[in-house]
């Protein structure tokens, strides 16, 4: 009986240490997301939303560190009652760290690079609605959290960044203090 006990032990202990065990670290993740943008212009001008979409490939290189790519881009046809129809692209770098547990991993980025923007409304022009083009430098600090589905599928409820842009129109120098709210699903390639 004795031993009937200590074997029943040692197979519980074994199976609660099993279920412990992390879930392993996929290579490469790949997100497709939504984002709203409240977008704060300065320089007297009011602030307005937009709407788009943005694809990231992470690369891990370890279980908490990664490289990513975040591509995409958004849109706004009216603001304060102006047809503005400005136009986003934004391409961004950076490390991202995880803290990978079970099905939850929160994680946080600092990334870097450009956005391209266009627009129809120029306030700094003659005629103001004359449309301008432009590459402005772009960063962007936040995190949010990715919930396992399965081995390969995450939903990504939430990510939130403080997304800023720095504008160089002519001899105008100002900086965009945004905030970027995403939400969308994360697809895992391969695993380390």
């Amino acid at each position: 009986m004795k031993t009937k006990a200590i074997l029943a032990s040692i197979v519980l202990a074994s199976a609660t240490v099993a279920m412990a065990q992390e879930t392993s670290t996929p290579k490469a993740e790949v997100g497709l997301n939504y984002t709203f943008t409240r977008i704060n212009p300065g320089n007297g001008l009011s602030g307005y939303n937009a709407n788009g979409g943005f694809g990231d490939l992470e690369y891990n290189l370890t279980r908490n560190f990664g490289m990513v790519a975040d591509l995409g881009g958004s849109h706004t046809g009216t603001a304060n009652g102006l047809a503005i129809n400005n136009t986003t692209f934004d391409y961004l770098f950076g490390p991202r760290f995880n803290l990978r547990h079970s099905r939850f991993n929160p994680y946080v980025q600092a990334l870097f690079g450009g956005e391209r923007f266009s627009n129809g409304w120029n306030p700094g022009a003659s005629d103001p609605r004359l449309g301008v083009s432009q590459n402005n430098f772009a960063m962007a600090f936040g995190g949010g959290l990715n919930i396992a589905v399965n081995d390969h599928l995450s939903v990504r409820p939430f990510q939130v960044d403080y997304f800023v842009t720095q504008f160089s129109p002519g001899t105008v120098n100002y900086v965009e203090n945004n905030f970027r709210y995403s939400a969308g699903v994360v697809l895992k390639l391969g695993s380390k």
